[in-house]
């Protein structure tokens, strides 16, 4: 409250001096550090996804080496082009926001705006991009595991997969990816809401400080 009380007086004691005056000035950087934190919180979050993602790509390819054959070549191919696409989208993004971030600074509410817009924009698609690949990581990734770890059998060689009717067989794999997408669902709630939404919500309260004053 202090803080704001001073940006307040500063802001009001600006208008009678000229543009360059020192209180001016100082507004100004109070803001660009306060908005600064969330915004590089946010930016870690997304090196954290390509990070991970870059580790996962080269053990798919260690994967596709040792099982090699074309059923599991395929397969892994599958699972690598959903990974790329994650990474370069996150690659876009954090381009997109640390170009915003650095062009902007001397007008910090555009800057903030812009930034704001995106992240909202980067985290609804974020969620409904994790959501909707999921099942497909689970089900590709389950054939690579299950081949890995059987010494190269196709998951179609165990046991009650061919003792069973292809129906159940369906209705099994459907129920497991739906209960494994639901636990994946609490798990991406929290996720969001602990890397990027309370750090947006910092930005919006920023943001709304800018308004008032």
């Amino acid at each position: 409250m202090d803080e704001l009380n001073k940006l307040k007086q500063m802001w009001e004691k600006s208008f009678g001096n000229p543009p360059g005056s020192l209180d001016r000035k100082n507004l100004l950087d109070i803001i660009r550090k306060k908005s600064h934190g969330p915004v590089e919180k946010l930016k870690r979050s997304l090196y954290l996804e390509i990070g991970t993602i870059l580790l996962v790509i080269p053990m798919l390819l260690l994967a596709m080496v040792k099982l090699n054959s074309l059923y599991f070549i395929i397969n892994t191919s599958i699972l690598i082009l959903l990974f790329l696409v994650i990474l370069f989208y996150y690659f876009f993004n954090l381009r997109k926001v640390s170009a915003i971030w650095r062009q902007n600074q001397e007008n910090l509410k555009q800057c903030i705006d812009s930034t704001l817009h995106l992240f909202r924009f980067f985290r609804k698609t974020y969620y409904i991009i994790n959501i909707a690949l999921f099942p497909a990581a689970i089900y590709f990734g389950f054939i690579i595991g299950f081949g890995l770890g059987s010494g190269g059998k196709k998951v179609s060689n165990l046991q009650f997969i061919e003792t069973l009717p292809l129906s159940a067989n369906i209705i099994i794999i459907i129920a497991s990816l739906l209960f494994l997408s639901g636990i994946f669902y609490l798990i991406m709630h929290f996720f969001v809401k602990t890397f990027y939404d309370r750090h947006i919500l910092k930005l919006e309260h920023i943001q709304k400080e800018l308004e008032e004053n």
